[in-house]
């Protein structure tokens, strides 16, 4: 016959691989939680900034929709430089600022004029600087802006840009 503190012994050791199991297995679900939650939120981002500039773009279409000598839709693209690297949420952030500054020039304007003054339009992001986005700062560039009837699609490298420590 077993002693009363052999089985007590094995009794918590069970009830410890138990605990200790559950404490394990509770992590390894909330890892997969958090990632699956991450990759939501970066979709979700992405798609409310994506309504709010299909909604600007229809209401810019309303107004302008028999208007063909002006620039009625802006598209973006935001592309990492060479040695730059940077998230999906980041490039969707940057797309928007770039889109609201650009937006308030070009949309509307005619045709002619930014045929005539490309430079001009091309100067609205030389050398931008974004500050705090994500807490980064990142300086924009024009690679690219080709007018495709009354759409302007603006290709943007973004690098980031380290700032000299204060002595």
């Amino acid at each position: 016959m077993k002693a009363p503190l052999e089985r007590t012994g094995r009794l918590l050791q069970g009830i410890g691989l138990f605990i200790s199991g559950a404490v394990i297995g509770s992590a390894f679900f909330m890892g997969i939680y958090n990632h699956h939650l991450d990759v939501v939120l970066t979709q979700n981002r992405e798609l409310v900034l994506e309504r709010k500039q299909l909604m600007e773009d229809n209401a810019n279409l309303k107004k302008t929709k028999n208007q063909y000598t002006t620039i009625n839709l802006l598209n973006v693209h935001v592309e990492p430089a060479e040695g730059t690297q940077f998230d999906k949420v980041v490039e969707t952030e940057l797309q928007r600022l770039v889109h609201g500054d650009m937006r308030k020039v070009v949309v509307g304007q005619k045709i002619s004029n930014f045929a005539e003054n490309q430079e001009l339009f091309r100067q609205i992001l030389a050398e931008k600087t974004y500050a705090d986005v994500l807490d980064k700062d990142y300086v924009v560039t024009v690679r690219t802006m080709v007018l495709v009837q009354t759409e302007l699609k603006v290709w943007v490298t973004a690098r980031e840009w380290k700032r000299l420590p204060v002595s």
